[in-house]
């Protein structure tokens, strides 16, 4: 009988003991971000994105840098564009 009510408080004290919820306090346990891994960012790059954001240009700045970097390359594209157009003309007239 003692026997039986030793394992019944025992039974007790462990429904009464609650799991201690885990609260994620932000410090990193082991660093995900290895060579070879999927989503690598080597730190020469983290570094420069940061000093692009540190440079806190407006958008109508960032259109102008972007429509001069288009217009830049617009001439290479029209050129690449002709050298098709008279690649494939050579060829239909050269097989017709």
């Amino acid at each position: 009988m003692e026997e039986k009510e030793k394992v019944n408080e025992n039974n007790a004290e462990k429904k009464k003991k609650k799991k201690v919820k885990y609260i994620d306090d932000g410090r990193t346990i082991a660093n995900m971000n290895v060579e070879g891994m999927r989503g690598y960012v080597p730190e020469k790059y983290k570094r420069a994105k940061s000093e692009l954001a540190d440079l806190k240009i407006t958008k109508a700045e960032r259109r102008a840098m972007i429509k001069g970097a288009l217009l830049a390359i617009l001439p290479l594209v029209f050129a690449y564009i002709a050298m098709f157009f008279l690649i494939f003309l050579i060829i239909y007239f050269w097989l017709s």
